[in-house]
């Protein structure tokens, strides 16, 4: 169900495999997607306004009418929305000390490879935690995050799926399964157009830059003219998200992690999953569920248990390959930026 169309999604490993023939970016996207599943899976495109990208989406749709010969039908038309996704710039810098580089046992290349592999994968574990919890409305440089968004942040929406069947605790030790279709008028990653692109016309949502070794000020030195030899690199992700069909997420809520009493909290129902894989659209096209390892081990214990046909486990592939949980068919990921601290949603 996650099968991708080729030359139609492109992933993060794919752009950057582009963008970087070498290999030093990829295989650091590369290792990141061992350990956080959602990067690969993700699809990506470039957005069609500048820096946002315009969705328009359908609201009604014409029904027609029976009638009868002499007899006229009214008159309809379809009725859409435009909605406008921005992006955001998440950008840092790391300068160590050149000569401290140049002291270690495997050399000073090796060293910053390191070192930049370190600063690039805690800005994915913040890109990943954004997809999730950013908000916009607190701080307008993130984009808003699927928690954040009204189809998915009430009991009221269609796309929300309550856990504890209205009696959800207060307290604050929920999370949340999510699926997501990824793909063409799914959803997708974002980036601004023309950021930086090939010859191809083609941009990378991810960007290292080596500004090689540079006299930078010393932070601790008060008097700002102190100046020690540092290796620069610039790192960027420009993203955004784009839900071009609300119906292609869907979020469990209310899951509680703790005090669980079963009055008013509920460890996790898969009946609640069994409903929202039945409400997929297109089949479960480029669909994934995403969920952190606290449920997921609740799934592989029932994926263990004898007579239990919803959760299963098949080989991966590979010489490595790790057995792949699934739902029906639909791969199960562990995302560690799920958290188990979630409010409740009512």
């Amino acid at each position: 169900m996650t099968t991708r169309a080729l030359g139609t999604d492109l992933t993060l490993a794919e752009l950057v495999r582009r963008e970087d023939p070498d290999g030093g970016l990829a295989d650091i996207v590369d290792v990141l997607s061992q350990t956080n599943a959602i990067v690969p899976d993700a699809t990506w495109k470039q957005c069609n306004d500048g820096s946002s990208n315009q969705v328009t989406r359908k609201v009604t749709e014409p029904t027609g009418a029976e009638r009868m010969f002499g007899q006229g039908v009214q008159r309809e038309a379809g009725v859409t929305e435009v909605i406008n996704e921005p992006t955001t710039l998440h950008a840092g810098f790391s300068e160590p000390d050149a000569d401290e580089l140049r002291q270690t046992p495997g050399g000073w290349e090796m060293a910053r490879a390191q070192e930049d592999g370190f600063f690039l994968a805690g800005m994915l574990k913040t890109h990943v935690s954004r997809i999730f919890d950013g908000n916009r409305a607190t701080n307008p440089l993130q984009i808003m995050g699927i928690n954040n968004r009204s189809d998915y942040n009430s009991l009221s929406s269609d796309y929300t799926y309550d856990n504890a069947g209205g009696n959800a605790s207060v307290t604050g030790n929920k999370t949340s399964i999510y699926i997501i279709q990824w793909g063409f008028k799914k959803v997708n990653m974002i980036y601004p157009r023309n950021m930086a692109p090939d010859a191809n016309g083609q941009g990378t949502p991810i960007r290292m830059r080596d500004f090689g070794e540079n006299l930078v000020l010393d932070p601790l030195n008060t008097s700002n003219t102190a100046k020690y030899p540092a290796m620069q690199s610039w790192f960027q992700i420009a993203w955004g998200i784009e839900i071009a069909d609300p119906r292609m997420v869907k979020r469990i809520v209310n899951i509680s992690t703790s005090n669980i009493d079963g009055t008013d909290d509920f460890s996790f129902d898969e009946d609640l999953l069994i409903d929202a894989y039945n409400d997929l659209e297109d089949g479960g096209a480029g669909a994934a569920i995403y969920c952190n390892r606290t449920i997921k081990a609740q799934m592989m214990k029932r994926a263990n248990e004898k007579g239990n046909a919803w959760h299963t486990q098949t080989e991966g592939e590979g010489p490595f390959a790790k057995p792949v949980l699934r739902f029906w068919g639909i791969p199960v990921r562990e995302v560690a930026q799920i958290t188990n601290v979630q409010a409740t949603v009512d």
